[in-house]
């Protein structure tokens, strides 16, 4: 079991790291975004309201995958009939994120920057919050599914969690600019009967969080053990997140020739070259009329293009 720095000693802006309550059967994660949360928002032209959940979304998808026994990476997907059309956060089991999203730029710009979920995704008889576990290695993908219930990213997850994953948890974001906190409790399972004054008291103290805490809880043990007071925690080693997108030149020339040389002549002819900007983090890949052809010529000994 990996040690904890010294305590009272200040942590990486951008980490994450998982808790214990000795004693009680309660179980939790911290996370602090600063950098990773301005690349992911600094990505595209995302409208206030929709950047604040896009932060609040990838501290929760950090705090999820962190706190899995699993390699691969964990996708959040909100998807809904409203202004934001869908948010997909990805997040690897070492941490690394990326986000994007889709939206009616009009409609979004023209609510505040508090908007609630319903306002922006829909309401629960449209919208859904869906995650998935893509493993690394060989094994089936695995995907848990629920209706929007709640305004906020925080009342989201729980419900899912509760629902999807019969967990009992809480969780508390906040942002103060860039910057995006939270910390998530969880109820062990099958935890005693003694161990409901410990939830209690988690739960209080994230009901009563106000970002000021957060921050120093993400950021500090002392921060940590003042959220919880008279609680022993043991707390493991933290990590650091990062943003990082998995797109690379090889893989969009692939998305080339899945899309076809008649597709790609119909669009060198209408704009004079090829395009590609990655969804994710907004890097332009940008082909010549004779680069984008050179990608349909045969390879020595293979089989011919066929359309």
């Amino acid at each position: 079991m990996s040690a904890a720095p010294q305590p009272g000693a200040a942590l990486p802006r951008d980490t994450f790291s998982r808790f214990l309550f000795e004693g009680a059967g309660v179980r939790g994660a911290r996370v602090h975004l600063a950098a990773t949360s301005r690349a992911i928002v600094a990505a595209h032209p995302y409208p206030p309201a929709l950047a604040r959940v896009l932060r609040e979304l990838a501290a929760c998808a950090s705090l999820l995958a962190g706190s899995l026994k699993f390699d691969g990476t964990l996708i959040v997907q909100l998807a809904g009939d409203g202004p934001v059309r869908l948010i997909v956060v990805e997040c690897s089991t070492s941490l690394a994120l990326r986000a994007t999203a889709q939206w009616d730029e009009a409609r979004v710009r023209a609510l505040p920057p508090d908007a609630s979920l319903h306002d922006l995704a829909g309401g629960p008889a449209s919208a859904r919050l869906a995650i998935t576990l893509d493993p690394r290695a060989e094994g089936a993908m695995t995907q848990g599914i629920v209706a929007l219930e709640g305004g906020s990213v925080a009342a989201m997850l729980e419900h899912y969690l509760g629902a999807s994953e019969q967990v009992a948890s809480r969780l508390a974001l906040a942002q103060a600019g860039d910057d995006v906190a939270g910390v998530l409790v969880q109820r062990l399972p099958g935890a005693a009967g003694h161990d409901d004054e410990a939830w209690r008291e988690a739960s209080a103290a994230l009901d009563a969080a106000d970002m000021a805490a957060l921050g120093l809880a993400a950021t500090s043990d002392a921060g940590l053990t003042a959220l919880f007071p008279g609680r022993d925690l043991r707390v493991f080693r933290p990590v650091a997140p990062h943003f990082a997108c998995s797109c690379t030149q090889g893989r969009v020339e692939g998305a080339l020739r899945i899309a076809g040389r008649q597709e790609i002549e119909a669009a060198l002819a209408e704009q004079g070259r090829i395009e590609v900007v990655c969804e994710f983090c907004g890097r332009a890949y940008l082909f010549a009329p004779d680069e984008a052809r050179a990608l349909f010529a045969a390879a020595p000994g293979a089989a011919p293009t066929r359309h």
